[in-house]
């Protein structure tokens, strides 16, 4: 999937723009050949979503994406869509049911490169009270929705994917650690973590591949519905490392390498893309915070 530096024209080009102090990221996109690679990717909700931000970093490699929608986010979905023709695809899909997921890889054509899982959803009534209370019915749909889904998509998948596919999905730091407010999201994205080291081992015969990316908290539709989120986000900026959030690109960039050949030797993996936040114990300036 992609070559490293593709050839010695490639190689001219990037002295060239290093010698001219062109921005990092479009030395990036040069060594990342996805010329005649196919991606599936579900979870586009908006333009902030994660999900977009990687189609259109996939895009810039030169691969072709085909996207999977839900009804709710089909006007906003077909407006970001508009005049990209890197996008060859476009089918409804709710990954919460079986003959959903089955009737879209039924409708595509040929064969795919990448997945990309970008999905993760509980019900209000289960985020806005301790876990103690959530009920059987949001417990279930949480872990359906937010993890069984890729299980569901990589196992409908087999069958329409290359040789030496890469998979990938998207996990919070709430899945090792509590986080106020994630509550029942951060058990589902246990089993999230849990399920891609297992997929591994059952995909790894025929060469595919299947890592998570653990994103910093990110504005976006999904996070909008997680109390407190504002306040997250000001103290992983405050106790970062780099001393602020991380982007939408910073993360489709990690998924640009994880779902190319220069990470042909990870699989399993959880990888974290957070400004060094999971790394930390407590910020840098504990001395100067007031605890009354």
């Amino acid at each position: 999937m992609g070559t490293f530096f593709g050839h010695l024209g490639r190689l001219t080009i990037i002295k060239e723009l290093t010698a001219k102090k062109i921005l990092m990221d479009e030395i990036l996109y040069l060594m990342i050949n996805l010329q005649g690679k196919r991606a599936i990717v579900f979870g586009v909700a908006s333009e902030d979503s994660i999900a977009w931000a990687i189609t259109q970093w996939l895009a810039k490699a030169g691969a072709k994406i085909t996207l999977s929608y839900q009804t709710r986010f089909r006007s906003r979905v077909m407006g970001l869509i508009q005049g990209k023709d890197f996008i060859e695809g476009m089918h409804e899909c709710d990954v919460a049911f079986d003959d959903q997921v089955r009737d879209f890889f039924n409708a595509l054509d040929g064969k795919f490169d990448m997945i990309v899982h970008a999905i993760g959803y509980a019900p209000a009534t289960a985020l806005g009270k301790p876990i103690i209370y959530t009920t059987e019915e949001d417990f279930n749909t949480a872990m359906v929705i937010s993890a069984y889904s890729l299980q569901r998509i990589v196992r409908h998948a087999m069958r329409v994917l290359n040789p030496n596919s890469s998979i990938i999905t998207l996990t919070y730091l709430g899945a090792v650690r509590v986080v106020p407010g994630y509550r029942i999201m951060g058990v589902a994205k246990a089993a999230l973590e849990a399920l891609v080291r297992e997929l591994a081992v059952n995909i790894g015969l025929a060469g595919h591949r299947i890592n998570a990316i653990s994103s910093g908290p990110i504005k976006t539709l999904a996070a909008s519905h997680v109390p407190g989120f504002d306040n997250i986000l000001e103290y992983m900026k405050h106790a970062s490392p780099l001393r602020r959030n991380v982007t939408q690109d910073d993360v489709a960039k990690t998924a640009l390498f994880l779902l190319s050949d220069l990470s042909s030797g990870i699989t399993g993996q959880t990888i974290y893309v957070d400004t060094g936040f999971s790394s930390v114990a407590l910020p840098a300036d504990i001395d100067k915070i007031s605890f009354g």
